[in-house]
């Protein structure tokens, strides 16, 4: 009889063993897929956050002093400071620039074939790339702007450009 009652007892701590397992594992597949949606979210906040700071970081580049034409108008860019860039003077920035490549096309007046700087009467300006293959480019409008003397008068002639900025996606870093 009395072996009966360890046997039993034993049986009963058993059960309490595997029940407190279960449950245990119950919390853990709770945690998990709690974990799961979190890290879905945070993955779309990062997509999110690089587009954010990709936009912004072509009105940075528009106005910074290296680029900028006249330090009280925004996004315009001095040509004769492009024209020097381009001459591979953009890779001494490479730790300095927040973005895989910087290019400047003039859109106006339309050009029949595009012509990379330095050249005569270019229109394409390569001022910074890493060589990163996969990229997401993001653009926007800016004038390009020259000090020009023509008939004894100096002026300032204003083409309209675009602002091309390549950053490097997190599918591109895989």
């Amino acid at each position: 009889m009395e072996l009966r009652k360890i046997n039993r007892g034993q049986m009963e701590i058993q059960q309490m063993a595997f029940m407190i397992l279960a449950v245990f594992l119950f919390f853990i597949l709770v945690g998990l897929f709690f974990l799961g949606i979190q890290f879905k979210d945070i993955k779309k906040n990062v997509a999110q956050l690089q587009t954010e700071q990709a936009i912004s970081s072509l009105k940075v580049i528009a106005d910074m002093p290296e680029l900028n034409y006249d330090s009280h108008e925004s996004m315009t860019l001095d040509e004769d400071k492009l024209r020097i860039m381009s001459g591979n003077l953009g890779t001494y920035y490479s730790e300095f620039w927040p973005v895989a490549s910087v290019k400047v096309y003039k859109i106006y007046p339309k050009f029949n074939e595009r012509v990379k700087c330095p050249a005569l009467n270019c229109n394409y300006f390569e001022i910074y790339d890493n060589g990163q293959e996969s990229m997401k480019t993001y653009s926007t409008y800016v004038s390009i702007c020259k000090k020009v003397k023509e008939t004894g008068y100096i002026y300032d002639r204003c083409e309209v450009g675009k602002l091309v900025v390549g950053v490097i996606t997190n599918e591109a870093k895989k």
